[in-house]
């Protein structure tokens, strides 16, 4: 049985398993923009800094990278459209925490490891696909505008879409209690040791 906890690890890895990104010739704005991520995490990682401070030096990066507005509604499912501006704003917060948090986990030390940015970006109507490979592994970065630049909203790998399985951690908290029962579960976790 796979837990929430396990999921969010695993797709912690998946989302951000990001070392050296080597960018060929990215001419594609989706593309360059997931070479810059990849050299901000890689910064990060090289920095050597305490579980904390990593996940303060990954929420920034976390806001400017992913469309984190977009993927609380997504991961909130219904209840976004009723839900008053106060809850919108602490779910936004709430993930966006939840991942830097996840991403500090998850990155604690650089070891040269090396970050492919594929210059064939696939164009699906308004949002974009970018492949990265790392080794054997491939990451596909589902992209869209939002904010005047290029955001991720989706990280898939393995045919496995790390939206889809948040959406499915969260949906019965959601269903349950709400964004605030989602907002505590979530803070409950970064907590946790």
């Amino acid at each position: 049985m796979v837990t929430f906890r396990t999921r969010s690890f695993a797709l912690g890895l998946i989302a951000l398993a990001v070392p050296v990104a080597v960018q060929a010739q990215a001419s594609d704005p989706a593309a360059a923009r997931i070479g810059a991520y990849d050299d901000a995490v890689i910064g990060i990682m090289k920095a050597k800094l305490g579980t904390a401070a990593r996940a303060d030096r990954f929420a920034p990066l976390v806001k400017s990278y992913y469309d984190m507005p977009g993927i609380a509604a997504l991961v909130v499912g219904p209840a976004w459209g009723s839900a008053s501006a106060s809850d919108k704003a602490a779910a936004i917060e709430a993930l966006t925490r939840h991942s830097a948090v996840s991403l500090a986990r998850n990155f604690k030390s650089f070891s040269g490891e090396r970050f492919t940015v594929s210059p064939q970006v696939i164009a699906r109507g308004a949002e974009k696909v970018v492949k990265v490979t790392i080794g054997s592994d491939q990451l596909f970065y589902r992209m869209r505008q939002a904010g005047g630049s290029w955001k991720i909203v989706d990280v898939i790998s393995g045919g496995v879409s790390n939206l889809a399985l948040q959406r499915a951690d969260l949906a019965s908290t959601v269903q349950g209690g709400g964004i605030s029962a989602m907002v505590k579960k979530l803070g409950q976790l970064d907590a946790a040791k």
